[in-house]
C-alpha cells in the first residue's frame, strides 16, 4: 500500500490556512491508484469538508491534529449529504452538512494515534451554566439544523475505525448509517459535557456492528443505535455487540430507539463501565419501531442526577414506549412522531447498579412494553445531586415528567416483567426520601424470585395481576 503524505499535496500545519483541498487531493490521488495510506503528519491542520473513499486508510500519525473549520462556508456544497449520496439520504430533521463525509466507501480505514477535533468553541453562541448555546449560520436554518456532523460515514462496509480520538465535535461525532460490517476499535471520543447534542457514536440502520475497547465521554449519548426516518432504505439496526467500553455522559451511556421508524434487533452489551452519568442503559423506542432481542450484561452503572435541560433523572435502566409527540396532534414536519415505539424482550443480567434513580419501565399503554427481565441486577441507592427528585419520560407527547419521589424500580403499563435473584440496598443517609423499593402500576404479570429489599420499611406499592 503506497503512502499519500497530505503536506505533498500542498498541506501546511499552521493551525489557520484551510487545507481542506489538499487533504481531498490526496485522498483522490490515493483513491485513483487503488487505494492506499493518507497520512497526516504530526502539526495542527485546520480543514474545511472533505469526503473519504473507498480502499483508503486515513491514517493520523502520532502527533497530528486535524481541526475542523468554524466557518461554515468551509463545508463545501458538494460534500453535502444531499449531493454526494445523489439525494438517496435525504435529512429533513438533521444536519446536510459533515466535517468528514465518506459514501459507499467500501473498505475504508480510519487509523492511529492522532487526533480529529470538530472544534466545537468556535461554534458556542453563548456559555450557558449547565448546557451551551450554539450558533448556526447566518440567514441559515435553526443552528439545530445547521451543526456539521464530525464524521458521517453511509452505504460503506467492511469500515474499520481504530485508535484514534474525536475530540470537540460540535454536533454528533461520528454517525454512520447503512453500513454492514462496521468495526469500531479503541478509538476515544471527547467532547464539552455542556454541548448540546454531542453524541458520541450513533449507528443509523447499521448490521453486523462492533464496537469495542472505546473510551467515550460525551455530552449527550455515548453510544446511540436509531433507525431514522430519511434513511429507511437500508433496513433494520441488527447485529450489535458493545463491550469492553468505558462512557460517562451528560445524557445517556447507551440509548436504543428515540429515533426509531425500524426495528432495532439482537444487540449485545457486555463487559461495560457507566460512571458519573445522567442516565445509564435507555431503551426508548419512539417514532412507530420495536427494540427486541437485546441483553445487557456484566455492567457496572452509576448514576446522578443533572439538570432538567438534559433528558434524564439519574436513573440506571430506562425502559420507555410511546409517541414522541401526541398522536392526537397533527404533525407537518415529522409524522412519523405521532407513531408509539414497542418493546418486546430486552434482559438486563449482572448489573451493578449505583445511582439516585435505580430503573425506570413505564410505557403509554401496556401492550407497547413485554417481556422485559432483571436478574441479578442489584441496586444500591443514594441521592448525591441537589436537584429535586423527577421521572423524566421525553421525549413525550402526553406527559414529560413525573414530579414524585423515587422508588427503586418503577414498574408502569407493561407486561410480562421478572426480578430474580436482585436486590436493593439502600443508603441510610438518604433511604427516607425515597418513596418505595417496587411501585408497580397496571403491570400484567410481574414475577418475582429471590428479590431482596435490605430495609424491610420500604415496601412494594401499586398494583400488579
Amino acid at each position: 500500500m503506497s503512502d499519500f503524505l497530505i503536506t505533498d499535496f500542498g498541506a501546511v500545519a499552521d493551525g489557520v490556512s484551510n487545507n481542506g483541498p489538499a487533504i481531498q487531493k490526496a485522498i483522490d490521488a490515493a483513491s485513483a491508484a487503488g487505494g492506499g495510506r493518507v497520512v497526516v503528519p504530526a502539526g495542527a491542520f485546520l480543514s474545511g469538508s472533505f469526503q473519504l473513499k473507498a480502499d483508503i486508510d486515513f491514517h493520523l500519525q502520532e502527533g497530528s491534529r486535524i481541526l475542523a473549520s468554524s466557518k461554515y462556508e468551509d463545508y463545501l456544497p458538494e460534500h453535502s449529504i444531499d449531493v454526494i449520496t445523489a439525494g438517496t439520504v435525504k435529512e429533513e430533521v438533521l444536519p446536510r452538512r459533515a466535517f468528514i463525509s465518506a459514501f459507499q466507501a467500501h473498505n475504508l480505514q480510519i487509523t492511529g494515534p492522532g487526533v480529529i477535533s470538530g472544534n466545537a468553541d468556535e461554534f458556542i453562541l453563548e456559555r450557558g451554566q449547565y448546557i451551551h448555546t450554539m450558533r448556526g449560520p447566518v440567514g441559515g436554518r435553526s443552528q439545530y439544523l445547521e451543526r456539521p456532523f464530525t464524521i458521517f460515514i453511509i452505504e460503506s462496509h467492511g469500515v474499520s475505525l481504530r485508535d484514534f480520538t474525536l475530540k470537540d465535535p460540535a454536533f454528533w461525532a461520528l454517525r454512520a448509517t447503512g453500513c454492514n460490517n462496521l468495526m469500531i476499535d479503541g478509538i476515544q471520543i471527547l467532547t464539552d459535557l455542556m454541548v448540546p447534542n454531542a453524541d458520541g457514536i450513533d449507528i443509523d440502520r447499521c448490521q453486523n456492528v462492533q464496537i469495542l475497547n472505546c473510551k467515550l465521554i460525551t455530552a449527550d449519548d455515548c453510544i446511540s443505535l436509531k433507525s431514522c426516518a430519511g434513511t429507511a432504505q437500508y433496513g433494520v439496526v441488527e447485529n450489535i455487540l458493545i463491550s469492553n467500553t468505558y462512557m460517562k455522559s451528560t445524557s445517556g451511556a447507551i440509548t436504543l430507539g428515540t429515533e426509531a421508524c425500524g426495528d432495532i434487533r439482537n444487540v449485545l452489551v457486555s463487559e461495560c463501565i457507566v460512571e458519573d452519568s445522567h442516565r445509564g442503559f435507555a431503551v426508548r423506542p419512539r417514532e412507530g419501531g420495536t427494540v427486541s432481542n437485546v441483553l445487557f450484561s456484566n455492567c457496572v452503572v452509576t448514576t446522578r442526577a443533572f439538570s432538567e435541560m438534559w433528558w434524564g433523572h439519574g436513573e440506571a435502566i430506562h425502559v420507555t414506549a410511546s409517541s414522541w409527540d401526541h398522536p392526537g396532534e397533527p404533525h407537518p414536519g415529522n409524522p412519523e412522531r405521532l407513531l408509539e415505539g414497542k418493546v418486546d424482550g430486552v434482559r438486563f443480567a449482572n448489573i451493578e447498579v449505583h445511582t439516585e434513580a435505580a430503573v425506570l419501565v413505564w410505557a403509554t399503554r401496556p401492550e407497547l412494553i413485554k417481556n422485559v427481565e432483571f436478574d441479578r441486577v442489584n441496586i444500591y441507592m443514594d441521592q448525591s445531586s441537589k436537584w429535586p427528585a423527577r421521572i423524566d419520560l421525553r421525549p413525550n407527547g402526553e406527559v414529560d415528567f413525573i414530579r414524585e419521589p423515587h422508588s427503586a424500580m418503577t414498574l408502569i403499563n407493561s407486561e410480562s416483567i421478572s426480578i430474580s435473584n436482585s436486590k436493593i440496598v439502600w443508603s441510610d443517609a438518604t433511604k427516607a426520601r425515597y418513596k418505595s423499593a417496587l411501585q408497580v402500576e397496571n403491570v400484567k404479570t410481574l414475577v418475582k424470585h429471590n428479590f431482596l429489599f435490605e430495609n424491610p420499611d420500604l415496601v412494594s406499592v401499586g398494583t400488579s395481576r
